[in-house]
């Protein structure tokens, strides 16, 4: 009991005395509670290719805005597309490094954390021998999905030493690469003599990247992973299962701060609602079965940094779609689900806005947005901004 100078309790309290000893002790629990208020245990965040792709300022902001003060995300997921970024080896743009710049220092002020993401290789960076043995449909020549030519491996250790020094204080986390596992970010994924041929290559870039930032002595955190849900172990796509497993056997976590993973529900599913299993648990990792991968890697943070569902068939999911009501369901959904994970401590919601092709068929376009291409709100919009 909270006891008052010069008050008995023997002689009691008079009424003002007892009102004000009432509002201290009333102040006195809510100071007590606002301190002891927690963060999240699963933070929420978006991706939006508008914020990236978008040259008109006034626009950018809008959509920051967006992101941040009304819907409350906390966090947003930005890529470097290196082959850009540094398209001349050694020299990194400065107009890409003005845009990143620019929309880093924006997210800042609205109080959203930021991952950058790199991927796409540059040509001087691929391993020519591909270049020779392209994919069924691919022209010889250079494809910023071919993988790094050992020689290259200090320059992407120093890209990484650039993004954490350039960013420091700025950026939170740094992620090494895309989904990793299929073919369009390393190729190939197998060989006829090495099986790991994606995850070895792979992982000599995650031990590089994390020598550079390492070197740049700041606290942001290197995110290694950010694999697909599926892979079929073949020249294209490596199981997400079993490229961690190859990185836990070859003690990868001594390069690595939090491990990433994009637990999509895949075209095909009979059952897709984020709490149901996938057709394979043996070659596909949702969020049903996130323990998977938690398992391989225990003690480390799991961000799952891309996950949606398309309201229109689109032939990069798959041609999965479903209607916006449920659209909005599922994200509830899995913002729930995802909090059973203790270790998961963020889910990044992609888009924001949907995006259709500017030519061609829409079913090469991405409509897993709140928004549609033109603006429109989707009921998932009100979902997402009231999840806490």
């Amino acid at each position: 009991m909270l006891e008052f100078p010069g008050i008995s309790r023997k002689h009691g309290i008079s009424g003002g005395l007892m009102r004000w000893a009432l509002v201290l002790i009333a102040m006195t629990s809510v100071a007590l509670m606002v301190a002891a208020s927690p963060a999240p245990a699963l933070e929420k965040g978006l991706i939006d290719d508008r914020l990236e792709h978008s040259a008109v300022a006034s626009q950018r902001a809008a959509i920051i805005h967006e992101i941040g003060p009304r819907l409350r995300a906390r966090w947003v997921r930005l890529t470097v597309d290196w082959a850009t970024l540094e398209a001349k080896r050694g020299t990194y743009s400065p107009s890409v490094v003005a845009r990143l710049d620019a929309l880093v220092d924006g997210l800042h002020a609205a109080h959203v954390k930021v991952i950058i993401t790199t991927y796409r290789m540059p040509t001087w960076a691929q391993n020519s021998h591909w270049w020779k043995h392209p994919p069924p449909g691919y022209a010889r020549g250079p494809q910023s999905f071919y993988a790094i030519r050992s020689g290259a491996l200090g320059d992407y250790a120093d890209l990484g030493q650039f993004l954490a020094a350039h960013f420091a204080g700025r950026v939170q986390a740094l992620e090494c690469w895309n989904e990793p596992n299929l073919w369009y970010y390393i190729y190939p994924q197998r060989t006829a003599r090495d099986a790991n041929y994606g995850a070895r290559t792979y992982l000599a870039m995650l031990r590089a990247f994390n020598r550079g930032i390492d070197r740049a002595h700041t606290s942001v955190r290197v995110v290694a992973g950010a694999t697909a849900p599926l892979g079929r172990n073949d020249r294209w796509r490596t199981s997400p299962q079993k490229f961690a497993r190859y990185l836990k056997t070859h003690h990868a976590a001594a390069a690595f701060d939090v491990y990433s993973h994009h637990p999509y529900t895949t075209g095909g599913t009979r059952h897709p609602a984020p709490n149901r299993a996938p057709n394979d648990t043996s070659t596909t990792v949702t969020l049903y079965n996130l323990n998977t991968l938690l398992r391989l890697f225990p003690g480390k943070p799991f961000y799952l940094t891309e996950y949606g569902y398309n309201t229109r068939p689109s032939a990069y999911f798959g041609g999965f779609s479903v209607t916006k009501t449920i659209q909005a369901r599922y994200l509830k959904t899995a913002y729930s689900y995802a909090r059973r994970y203790k270790r998961v401590k963020l889910l990044l919601w992609f888009l924001l806005y949907d995006v259709r092709p500017a030519s061609g068929p829409a079913q090469y376009g991405t409509y897993t947005g709140l928004r549609t291409s033109r603006g429109s709100r989707k009921p998932a919009w009100y979902a997402f901004r009231a999840i806490r």
